[in-house]
């Protein structure tokens, strides 16, 4: 129903796709996709021994790792003396909380810095007009639907906005609170689930307000979600960005139980560069618990993470440079976001050849949780390899409990955008769900949920998901 044609599962150890996001070329997996480039001169072997300068990428993202998971939360601990602007979480819950107009600006400042686009464009060079203009129309074609998520942001009496978990630029998160939260959170009924949605945006345009729908849908299964934001570039690079998230985690676990979220029941759901960070945050901070580094808050974070859902996710920051460059691109983007320029630092697959993952790798393994990895064919924004070669070198590395979920006909935004606008789409929320319920308890509450409402119609549809440059 997502995808109309073709969304069935995709068998990666079946025959080549016949068609590939990557021009000129057809692999049947990333390795072959590599070597290719490789002799081509457009990647750099993957060296054990780097320079100085090469290494201060992974340098400031153990730094910032470190920073987080020594944050317990209490410096910004959700105390009911300073929620009590948040009418919708004491006496006043049933009552509708409109955002004032000050509310309101700070909120649109935010989500407008969000969106550097023109600046951007300026410095790096958006070579291919056409996908510019594709962008444009894509963006056209699914505005009246879009605008319906922009009205429930700002006005719906569920959800509380802008708490602040860190002491940084655009550290705040969104709490989207169902009914059934309140008793909950008086103890008259058990504590409910908590999804930490993290959302992508290319690392320069993300805003937790992109969760919207997500959280909009889990309210219906009486889900929490917390949508979390970080810098993004040019106001902190990689690393910066890795540390928020990591902050977001400690504050959720340390604070959910406030609006009656069971901290011991949490799902991380990411995508595309979300997802990216969020690969990153685990494995590096797995690897460091392994090598006794962290407290014992920290290592018991881990183990409340039901599981880790990446959505399309890019996992190789050098492998993707060919592919950014072939849609017109500059990829010194991608060099700027990664301190000294180090992709290898900064990607999760690079993190796998690490001399430090093949000392303590195994033990490393077995504190991460289970990873689900999701992937459309027709990704055109990150190519469907990323994810094939990021699950096989998982395995490969002793990572046991990692799923791969590769369907064909997916876009990049068809499981967040145009299915769920087409009224017949759940994707997320059918990823989420058996990682709390199992799979049957998740048939239940899927069945159980109001129907959506189609918000565009089939034609204005399917011109955008001819058009869009995702």
């Amino acid at each position: 129903k997502c995808a109309r044609e073709g969304a069935r599962p995709h068998n990666p150890a079946g025959k080549k796709q016949e068609k590939t996001v990557f021009p000129r070329r057809a692999f049947s997996d990333g390795e072959e996709l590599v070597r290719q480039m490789r002799s081509e001169g457009l990647l750099h072997k993957v060296s054990r021994t780097r320079s100085d300068s090469m290494l201060a990428g992974r340098t400031k993202l153990i730094d910032s790792i470190q920073v987080a998971m020594q944050s317990d939360g209490g410096e910004f601990a959700a105390r009911k003396s300073e929620l009590r602007k948040h009418k919708t979480l004491l006496q006043h819950m049933d009552m509708l909380q409109h955002m004032d107009g000050e509310d309101i600006m700070q909120a649109s400042a935010e989500i407008a810095e969000a969106i550097p686009l023109v600046p951007l464009a300026v410095k790096f060079g958006f070579l291919a007009v056409g996908l510019v203009i594709r962008l444009v129309i894509y963006s056209l074609l699914i505005t009246p639907a879009a605008l319906r998520f922009v009205y429930a942001y700002f006005f719906e009496s569920r959800i509380i906005r802008r708490v602040r978990f860190g002491p940084h630029r655009r550290n705040f998160l969104d709490i989207y609170l169902p009914d059934s939260s309140k008793s909950a959170r008086d103890g008259s009924t058990k504590q409910l689930p908590v999804v930490v949605g993290i959302m992508g945006g290319a690392w320069v345009m993300g805003h937790r307000s992109w969760n919207t729908q997500l959280g909009m849908r889990l309210l219906d299964a009486d889900v929490i979600l917390v949508a979390v934001d970080y810098r993004n570039y040019p106001i902190g690079q990689i690393p910066d960005m890795v540390e928020d998230i990591g902050r977001a985690l400690r504050w959720v676990h340390a604070n959910i139980a406030v609006f009656g979220g069971d901290p011991n029941n949490i799902v991380v759901h990411a995508q595309s560069a979300g997802a990216h960070l969020t690969a990153l945050l685990l494995l590096e901070h797995s690897l460091m618990l392994a090598q006794g580094q962290g407290t014992e808050r920290a290592a018991t974070l881990f183990n409340v993470v039901k599981a880790v859902v990446l959505l399309s996710g890019p996992y190789d920051l050098e492998a993707l440079k060919p592919h950014v460059i072939s849609r017109g691109v500059n990829a010194k983007i991608l060099e700027n976001l990664c301190v000294g320029g180090d992709l290898q630092g900064c990607s999760p697959f690079s993190l796998l050849d690490t001399p430090e993952w093949a000392a303590l790798g195994d033990k490393a393994a077995e504190i991460l949780p289970p990873i689900y990895l999701f992937h459309g064919t027709e990704d055109q924004a990150v190519p469907t390899w990323s994810s094939v070669r990021f699950a096989k070198k998982l395995k490969d590395s002793g990572v046991k409990n990692v799923t791969l979920d590769v369907r064909n006909g997916f876009t990049h935004t068809l499981p967040i955008l145009e299915g769920p606008m087409r009224g017949e789409c759940d994707m997320q929320v059918e990823l989420i769900l058996p990682h709390f319920f199992g799979k049957e308890g998740a048939r239940k509450v899927l069945a159980g949920l109001p129907k959506r409402p189609r918000l565009l119609p089939e034609i204005m549809l399917r011109a955008a998901m001819y058009v869009t440059p995702y």
